[in-house]
């Protein structure tokens, strides 16, 4: 058995609309999805703040580092961090437009390696004419 449904009231309703009429339906159907928006970060804002993971997660990526790995979850307008390192840990709500916190040492090769004290006697010495 096949269910079927008639939308054509559906035409009729937007063909039916002139320029007064379908800026308002428009107006009206954004500040719906604006405030369904709004409802969904809140909920999700609200879930991860308590400890539980995002339900509404649309990408998940996962960062490993040297010292741990950090869980990215991608929502409607926001992401979710899981910091799980050495160094920082906790979970952080943000815009979709921020980036992942790094630390100072994530991007260079070599750690940075402090000068012996012959090195350091050698650098404050003055060359003699």
């Amino acid at each position: 058995m096949v269910i079927t449904y008639d939308i054509s009231f559906l035409y009729k309703i937007l063909y039916n609309l002139n320029g007064d009429n379908m800026k308002k339906f428009l107006s009206t159907l954004f500040w719906i999805l604006v405030i369904a928006l709004m409802c969904l970060w809140t909920y999700e804002f609200y879930r991860v703040r308590n400890g539980y993971k995002p339900q509404f997660c649309i990408k998940e990526n996962l960062h490993v580092y040297a010292d741990g790995d950090t869980e990215e979850c991608i929502g409607l307008g926001y992401k979710v961090y899981t910091y799980d390192r050495y160094n920082l840990a906790g979970t952080e709500f943000v815009s979709i437009f921020a980036k992942e916190r790094q630390l100072d040492f994530d991007n260079e090769d070599e750690p940075e390696v402090e000068p012996t004290e012959t090195e350091q006697e050698s650098e404050s010495e003055e060359p003699t004419e």
